[in-house]
């Protein structure tokens, strides 16, 4: 991912079936939780598209799986957040940028695409966060951007990179004491185990990276600091559904 920044609610009548099945969960939670079963894959994958034929070709038909389900995607999500003005607007930006990065997609940029689809997450992060939504993957996103912030430094300041890491760490703190039943989040036995053993990962990585903050030399604490993003990488994309 790039260096962008990842219910309780009244309940509303089911939202309309599609492709991906909703998980046994609250409507409101359930949609947006099948947004992202189909969101998650086409983000990561137009990552790394441009590596190979196949990985461009996963790409493609990861983005026509979201298109041809977003009408639905966004009726159920709509129905999550009834008369809210700030919610209808935030997808109908989704809407936009959704059809940017189609078009991105369709020209291979998969750069350019990656960015458009990147704004997606943003764009229903602070969505939710400004009416108060307290959806489980929004920890995830708050996560990933203090996480980057150190994953991705090329030089060390030690004053600034304890706050950054101490920032890091209590986000990350949030997210190991969450429980993720597998129906209620509509996970396989593998994306749960996958999610399981990423975050016990990350969770080690982040303590190595305490103890390299203490002692290690310069080089290698932005080693330890990069270490920590494969395994969150992999803890969000358990909650992606594989095409």
């Amino acid at each position: 991912m790039h260096r962008r920044h990842l219910l309780m609610l009244t309940l509303v009548p089911a939202a309309p079936a599609i492709a991906w099945a909703l998980p046994a969960a609250a409507p409101s939670q359930s949609a947006m939780l099948a947004f992202d079963g189909l969101y998650i894959p086409v983000l990561f994958m137009t990552g790394s598209a441009g590596k190979s034929e196949e990985a461009a070709a996963k790409a493609s038909a990861a983005m026509r799986r979201l298109r041809e389900q977003w009408p639905a995607l966004r009726q159920a999500l709509a129905a999550a957040v009834p008369a809210q003005p700030t919610w209808v607007q935030a997808l109908a930006t989704v809407k936009t940028q959704l059809d940017e990065a189609n078009e991105l997609v369709s020209k291979a940029r998969w750069d350019a695409a990656h960015e458009a689809l990147e704004h997606v997450r943003e764009t229903l992060f602070a969505a939710r966060r400004g009416l108060g939504i307290d959806y489980a993957l929004d920890e995830f996103t708050a996560y990933h951007t203090a996480m980057e912030k150190l994953a991705n430094a090329t030089a060390v300041r030690r004053p600034a990179f304890e706050v950054d890491f101490a920032a890091a760490r209590a986000l990350w703190r949030r997210i190991e004491i969450m429980s993720f039943d597998p129906t209620t989040y509509g996970l396989t036995p593998t994306r749960s185990n996958q999610l399981a053993q990423a975050r016990t990962d990350e969770t080690a990585a982040l303590s190595r990276l305490s103890m390299a903050l203490r002692e290690a030399s310069d080089a290698d604490l932005l080693k330890a600091a990069a270490a920590i993003k494969p395994p969150f990488v992999r803890a969000y994309l358990a909650f992606g559904s594989a095409p």
